[in-house]
């Protein structure tokens, strides 16, 4: 399903209500979010870190800073032996390529279990169109597969979490770019959070492959809550366990706890805390980026809340907007937003650079 008509579609949508600040999910502030102009941090501290800074929370002209911290590893940059062309430069970040001819060719000659090697004490995973959620060769802002067969080759890179909330020794982390993308479910058909495939394979494949077994011990098990669409009363199934989980919309928009992670909890802005963008693996696995001018490289990621009918699940588009009516849960090149809870005790973490809300603006 191409994300060219959805850009579209936002854009339309915002024409349509007469105002380029008003948001293409039609939700409106329930009122329950009181604006203010302060400075505040939003949760507890843990040794030198902090829960998300905080400014002007509630208000149109809010500010966030999350600190951050690196935990488990991920397949992330792609080694080629020459030049690259297979994504738009404007959506990759630094590092994202590492032209090696040496390194490919050892990566070509090495043996792999399940698509995984080790070299000189580094991971890498390889990739073709077979692993690929989705592949083509002229699907324009999505990875340009040239021969699906071929095998692509991939360094694993600590991934990067932005800390939404810390209370006590236990802290919420979201990640800071999408490392993977998934259908949020593999059949067309009425599902919600507890039932979906993307909740398995958060739970089993993206588990077991981006953490040890040491860092496994560190993940709690979080309760998840899954209240009905706010818009339009959809159900969302009953709440469930988990220990890796995606966001819901309550979490990002219109409640005391969306303000808490660092976004804008009102209506009428397209909000840059919620903007992101997806790793190149992401991207070669199916991820599409936005070529709008404004929001160039941004993807889109999934929300657990379904959408107007049980067989749409919710999303945040490029520009930053909840979308509450959703797509289809089929949808293939939805970028995966993971979160998690880990004990701060018990992790083996590191402090990686801050991120401001600012920074975000494209």
């Amino acid at each position: 399903m191409d994300r060219k008509p959805r850009t579209y579609i936002c854009l339309l949508w915002l024409l349509i209500f007469g105002a380029v600040t008003t948001s293409c999910s039609n939700d409106d502030d329930d009122g329950s979010i009181t604006p203010s102009s302060e400075e505040r941090y939003t949760g507890d501290t843990y040794q030198d870190l902090h829960s998300p800074w905080v400014k002007d929370p509630g208000q149109k002209t809010h500010v966030t800073r999350w600190e951050c911290v690196f935990f488990g590893s991920y397949p992330t940059n792609e080694v080629v032996s020459g030049s690259f062309n297979a994504v738009d430069d404007y959506a990759l970040a630094d590092g994202d390529v590492i032209t090696d001819a040496s390194l490919y060719n050892k990566l070509q000659q090495a043996e792999w279990t399940d698509d995984d090697t080790e070299i000189d004490g580094k991971r890498y995973r390889r990739l073709n169109g077979a692993g690929a959620v989705t592949c083509s060769t002229n699907r324009e802002q999505h990875y340009r597969w040239t021969d699906t067969e071929a095998w692509h080759y991939f360094a694993y890179a600590p991934i990067k979490w932005r800390i939404l909330k810390i209370s006590g020794t236990k802290a919420v982390l979201l990640a800071d770019r999408m490392p993977d993308t998934c259908p949020f479910h593999d059949k067309d058909e009425d599902v919600n959070w507890s039932g979906c495939h993307l909740r398995q394979w958060l739970n089993s494949d993206f588990l077991h492959r981006a953490f040890s077994e040491t860092e496994r011990n560190a993940i709690e098990t979080t309760s998840v809550e899954n209240a009905p669409n706010s818009s339009y009363g959809t159900n969302c199934g009953p709440d469930t366990q988990d220990r890796i989980f995606i966001l819901s919309n309550k979490e990002v928009f219109a409640s005391p706890l969306a303000t808490d992670y660092g976004f804008y909890a009102g209506s009428g802005i397209d909000d840059a805390a919620r903007r992101f963008r997806s790793t190149l693996y992401a991207k070669c696995r199916g991820a599409w980026w936005s070529s709008v001018t404004g929001y160039r490289g941004n993807s889109f990621w999934f929300m657990r809340t379904n959408g107007y009918t049980p067989s749409n699940i919710t999303y945040i588009c490029d520009f930053g907007y909840l979308y509450n009516q959703g797509t289809a849960v089929t949808c293939d090149d939805a970028a995966i937003l993971p979160a998690l809870t880990i004990d701060l005790t018990k992790a083996s973490w590191t402090v990686a650079t801050p991120v401001k809300s600012t920074d975000i603006v494209r």
